[in-house]
């Protein structure tokens, strides 16, 4: 039997390298947790943090931390044999108790890196074939929009609401998502992510508005002249799939897709 061997390099650019699949993961971000559950090998995610909720199995994993702080002794006391963090925070902490960390950043660009993390987790826990089906059917769902949109000319202008008028730039995942389905964003001027005025949005008049946490616009009387407010074209969508840069994030971009173009996506 050959030995097992995968070697990652993290957003350092430094190489980690597993000699045998991780046996007990401290998964410290919702698209990682996802994906190891797709591939089957949700079994080996012993701690996260509080804002995983899906798949509902999670719903008995140990929680280590928030958003923004992570307890590293509860860490340490889980046992783990690899420490995955999206962000660098807690990077130095957890090196510094011995532990080993396997530091990717989030995607904050190009979703069709989803299915590069896929491939990924299936490397480090030997669950290669699993891992392929996913994201190869990942790949295939988003040629199948893109062969869709092809002949299309521009859709109409669109405005994320990410809650308080928050809202996407075009170098965003979202900003990404737009252009995929020929939207056009309000905010091209935006880098990241930023609060618009309700001055600015009434001015730009998005025929279409995504609500991503439930509408707070069709109500406010500042927006009630907006052409997506009168005609009724304001989205709500029916889960965080497209807040989180796993597996689902395809089912997301199905569902955004069907809702502005329902004559095209059956």
């Amino acid at each position: 039997e050959p030995r097992f061997s995968y070697t990652v390099v993290d957003s350092n650019g430094d190489q980690v390298v597993f000699d045998k699949p991780p046996e007990r993961i401290v998964a410290f971000g919702s698209a990682a947790v996802e994906t190891l559950f797709v591939i089957g090998e949700g079994h080996r995610v012993v701690g996260t943090h509080d804002f995983v909720s899906y798949p509902p199995e999670t719903a008995d994993i140990a929680r280590v931390g928030g958003a923004f702080n992570m307890n590293i002794e509860a860490t340490v006391a889980l046992e783990p044999d690899l420490v995955y963090v999206f962000s660098e925070t807690f990077l130095a902490d957890l090196e510094r108790v011995g532990l080993k960390v396997l530091y990717i950043k989030s995607l904050s660009d190009d979703f069709r890196g989803v299915a590069d993390s896929i491939r990924m987790w299936g490397g480090i826990t030997d669950s290669v074939e699993e891992a392929e089906k996913a994201a190869a059917e990942f790949e295939t769902r988003v040629a199948t929009i893109e062969e869709t949109m092809a002949a299309q000319g521009d859709g109409p202008t669109v405005f994320q609401d990410e809650g308080n008028l928050w809202t996407p730039g075009p170098d965003t995942l979202l900003g990404e998502v737009f252009r995929l389905l020929k939207l056009r964003n309000i905010a091209p001027d935006v880098s990241g992510y930023a609060q618009l005025s309700p001055e600015i949005i009434v001015a730009r008049d998005p025929e279409i508005v995504i609500s991503s946490y439930g509408d707070q616009i069709s109500d406010n009387p500042a927006f009630s002249n907006l052409t997506a407010v009168r005609e009724q074209r304001v989205y709500v969508p029916s889960s965080d799939a497209l807040s989180i840069a796993g597996p689902r994030y395809i089912d997301g971009i199905e569902e955004l897709a069907k809702w502005v173009y329902h004559d095209l996506f059956e």
